[in-house]
């Protein structure tokens, strides 16, 4: 009885040897047909795909009947040996790792043992992705639920009226009585019209309106602040130049220009500024 089992294991063997090697040479035609027709895909040949298969279905087929069972593909691990030491080192060493490899690792383990490997792919990254789902899930649950149970807080104290924009008053007349009382000469241009004078040089001066930052609730009273705000400014500054050449022994300035431009944080302040070339006229 032992030397009988004996005899049947050798004769297993010699038949998973015989199954081996016909798959082999069966995946080693399957590849050199694909490699004569030059049979590819954006230049990989697909015969590094399916001679594996082929060599790995023969044996499999050959082993079934021989011997009644799989022996697990050998052929197909010979057959990607020898398809990537080809393809990947003799004819082109400077591919690499690529998808077409990733993907013929694949279709050999999942020929070779396919019950881990559909094991690896349903539970193991099934449960993973339904682990995060579940997950998911529950934190979108917390939000739904948070927000459904928020509550409304009305106001219940007094209703007091907010403050109202107020329109600011310019007093043009009396701004025009300061800048005459000076008794100082402003010139828009150069020409002095044969006027004998005296050049003392440069002077500016320049003053900063700072911007309401209330909301604005009016519009149109807004901007009329603000033209307000710049005459106000204008005036000012030009006040502030005057001085400043007197000090300095002048009585008129030419060459006069007003320049406004927004500075600060966010532009919440106003910049007027005159420059202008300060003379005495005689």
């Amino acid at each position: 009885m032992k030397i009988r089992d004996k005899e049947i294991n050798k004769r297993e063997i010699l038949y998973g040897i015989l199954a081996v090697a016909i798959g082999t040479a069966a995946g080693l035609i399957v590849y050199a047909i694909f490699l004569y027709f030059n049979i590819a895909i954006f230049g990989w040949n697909l015969g590094l795909i399916f001679a594996p298969l082929a060599a790995g279905y023969v044996e499999t087929v050959i082993a079934n009947r021989t011997i009644g069972e799989n022996i697990g593909a050998i052929s197909a691990f010979i057959l990607f040996i020898d398809t990537t030491y080809y393809s990947f080192i003799l004819k082109n060493p400077t591919l690499g790792w690529n998808l077409i490899t990733a993907g013929s690792i694949v279709v050999i383990l999942q020929a070779a043992f396919p019950t881990l490997i559909n094991y690896l792919l349903l539970v193991v990254i099934g449960g993973t992705l339904s682990f995060f789902y579940k997950h998911l899930k529950k934190i979108g649950g917390k939000i739904k639920r948070a927000v459904k149970n928020q509550k409304v807080v009305s106001w219940e104290g007094s209703n007091e009226e907010l403050e109202t924009d107020v329109a600011l008053y310019f007093d043009e007349k009396e701004s025009n009585e300061r800048i005459n009382e000076l008794d100082f000469y402003f010139l828009t241009n150069s020409d002095m019209g044969g006027q004998k004078h005296e050049v003392i040089g440069v002077f500016n001066s320049d003053v900063f309106i700072e911007k309401d930052r209330n909301f604005v609730r009016d519009p149109e009273l807004y901007e009329k602040n603000t033209l307000v705000n710049l005459k106000q400014g204008k005036d000012e500054c030009l006040i502030r130049l005057a001085k400043r050449i007197k000090d300095n022994g002048g009585n008129g300035v030419v060459d006069l220009s007003m320049n406004y431009a927004l500075t600060g944080m966010g532009g919440d302040h106003i910049q007027v500024s005159a420059t202008g070339i300060g003379i005495y006229i005689d």
